[in-house]
C-alpha cells in the first residue's frame, strides 16, 4: 500500500491551516469515533481525520466536510 501524499485541504471553501504549527499540507483518512462506553454498541460515528504533515497534529471533522484545496502558487 502506498503512503498518502500530503496536500492542501479546505473546510466549507476555507483553506485549512494546522492549529499548532500553521502547516497547510495534510493527509486524510476515515476514522470511527466511539461515542459510547462499548465499542460494538452501534452508536459509533464515522468521521474524518486530517493529519498535519509538518507536526503530526490530528484534526477531526464530521464526514464529508473536508475536501482537497487548490495548491498554493
Amino acid at each position: 500500500m502506498s503512503k498518502p501524499v500530503p496536500e492542501p485541504m479546505a473546510v466549507k471553501g476555507r483553506r485549512l491551516a494546522c492549529v499548532i504549527c500553521g502547516g497547510e499540507a495534510f493527509t486524510k483518512r476515515n476514522i470511527t469515533v466511539i461515542t459510547s462506553g462499548a465499542a460494538n454498541t452501534g452508536f459509533n460515528k464515522a468521521a474524518e481525520a486530517v493529519t498535519c504533515s509538518s507536526c503530526g497534529f490530528i484534526h477531526h471533522f464530521v464526514t464529508g466536510v473536508v475536501e482537497p484545496a487548490d495548491p498554493l502558487p
